[in-house]
């Protein structure tokens, strides 16, 4: 056998090892930390949508001072549609909660199949499947304005929205910290992209969507580098590019925290969401 032979046969077997555990690579479940032990809101209305796999437990979140869709006079709200990344949980996201309850939008959030309380395994096709069929649910509620809808992701959740936003155009799209597209990050570990099964092309996304996009990125993100946020605001028709003094992990620091929230107010400003 020839070293040639031998350096081919060691490349098929580390290709065909990344194929198979490539769901627990892109979505590690195991690290995204304890689940909370309360809901964010007494509001808070825990969905359960049944799958082939099981159940996915997704939250909605009422604005804060809205008396409810069963209410007389009930007052129609925007909509935020928040995708963690893959090593979070919904019951962690008390920062966005606060941000969107701050604007009088309310929020839902669909946790991963395999994450928190959802049964099943993750990936693209089912994560998208599950949001969009509790998301046509929610939006025919009288206290939401289906007219209004906000899509908003990080990391791996950016890639997610941007699917998503393919199949329920949004008023407004939110990314951060996201890549151009799975498949081609997979170069970066010499493997070939037609193996991913969660592709997530942001890129191709991006390139069909008309609707406003904000793209918020670390300039010092060492994980998915800043670049990747250029090549999408060049990609996409309608975008704003604002990057941050902040790492992958560290973005929005404690510092920057006015600033982010700003950002992402006069973004849905300028996109009729909020006043």
């Amino acid at each position: 056998m020839t070293w040639l032979t031998i350096l081919l046969s060691l490349y098929v077997i580390y290709c065909g090892l990344l194929f198979f555990f490539q769901t627990g690579l892109l979505f590690p479940a195991s690290f995204a930390g304890p689940l909370g032990e309360t809901l964010p809101t007494a509001e808070t209305e825990r969905i359960e949508l049944p799958t082939d796999q099981g159940t996915t437990i997704a939250w909605f979140i009422p604005a804060p001072g809205n008396p409810g869709s069963d209410a007389a006079e009930v007052e129609a709200r925007p909509l935020a549609v928040f995708f963690h990344g893959n090593a979070e949980l919904i019951d962690q996201q008390w920062a966005i909660i606060d941000l969107y309850h701050d604007l009088g939008i309310s929020i839902l959030m669909v946790e991963y199949r395999g994450y928190g309380h959802s049964d099943g395994t993750p990936s693209q096709d089912h994560i998208v499947a599950d949001t969009l069929a509790v998301l046509d649910t929610v939006l025919e509620r009288d206290d939401v304005d289906a007219d209004k809808l906000v899509l908003h992701g990080r990391s791996i959740g950016g890639g997610l929205a941007a699917q998503v936003a393919l199949e329920r155009e949004p008023a407004a799209l939110i990314v951060e910290s996201t890549f151009k597209s799975v498949s081609g990050l997979a170069w970066r570990y010499g493997v070939p992209p037609f193996l991913v099964r969660s592709p997530l092309r942001s890129d191709k996304a991006f390139a069909q969507l008309d609707v406003p996009i904000l793209i918020i990125h670390g300039q010092h993100d060492q994980i998915v580098p800043a670049g990747h946020a250029e090549a999408l605001a060049e990609i996409a028709e309608d975008a704003t590019l604002v990057v941050f003094e902040a790492d992958h992990n560290t973005l929005p620091t404690p510092d920057q925290a006015a600033l982010y929230a700003d950002s992402v107010r006069e973004h849905l400003e300028d996109a009729g969401v909020v006043r």
